[in-house]
């Protein structure tokens, strides 16, 4: 295992071939806040550069794949009298657009192993990934309106492309969320694995993949990106700068002091 400049992310160096990254906070239901960002951005853009890497793998600790973004740090610099809330919203579109350009530039073969719930980003990223395996206790959650917030992760491009426009806004405006079989119906995921055998399945399908001629895998890869990855950041950058402008609305405030409330009451 190589430690990262992270507490809350593992990175399991399995072979010269293969790189496992875990996110590891699951007292929060690994919810990733900003250092998880940079640092997951960082291994993203290193793996990149590896000469021998051909598979980096991206999975869960715990009971929850991801609950997305940890609203804990916005609601700090949103609800607070001296917070420089224009300078809070700059950092946290720069922190995103890195993050999500490290999906949309990766070259090598990425796979998503959901190992159960994932809502948010850890959702809305995946249309940027080559496979999404998922146990069958996992489920997809999107809760952008609920939030009072838009699309990030390029989902308003894959999401209609992977699987219609209704379904798609069925997630994406209206909060549906899927279980492994509906999401797989959807195209969201590529196959569900028993929940009891995820670990040795997770393993022979890696084991598979890295069976495959390298040279021929990447090649493929790099051809299918080539005719969208212009089109991904133009995405990108419309959904950041929308997302930014909710950012500033009554709406979104009421909806982190719901969040802020409703922890406090958690915790009495």
């Amino acid at each position: 295992m190589n430690k990262t400049s992270c507490k809350y992310i593992e990175l399991i160096k399995k072979s010269p071939l293969h790189w496992e990254l875990v996110l590891n906070r699951p007292d929060k239901y690994n919810a990733i806040n900003s250092d998880m960002y940079d640092n997951i951005t960082q291994i993203l853009n290193q793996a990149n550069k590896d000469e021998q890497l051909i598979l980096l793998s991206i999975t869960g600790k715990g009971k929850f794949y991801s609950s997305g973004t940890d609203l804990t740090d916005p609601a700090k610099s949103f609800l607070s009298d001296t917070a420089d809330i224009e300078t809070a919203m700059n950092e946290g579109k720069d922190r995103l657009k890195k993050f999500i350009e490290s999906f949309i530039n990766f070259s090598k073969i990425l796979i998503a192993f959901i190992n159960g719930p994932a809502v948010g980003i850890s959702v809305s990223t995946l249309g940027l990934f080559d496979g999404v395996y998922a146990s069958s206790s996992s489920t997809f959650n999107l809760p952008f309106t609920r939030t009072a917030q838009s699309a990030e992760g390029c989902s308003s491009f894959t999401f209609p492309n992977l699987m219609g426009s209704l379904h798609a806004k069925d997630i994406l405006l209206f909060d549906k969320k899927l279980n492994a079989q509906e999401a797989q119906q959807r195209g969201l995921v590529t196959q569900i694995i028993q929940k009891n055998s995820f670990e040795q399945e997770k393993e022979k399908i890696c084991q598979q993949i890295l069976s495959l001629p390298k040279g021929s895998l990447l090649a493929s890869k790099a051809l299918i990106q080539k005719w969208y990855i212009q089109k991904l950041y133009e995405v990108n950058q419309h959904e950041l700068d929308t997302l930014t402008q909710r950012w500033t609305t009554e709406e979104f405030v009421e909806a982190i002091m719901k969040f802020v409330n409703k922890g406090t009451k958690s915790k009495l």
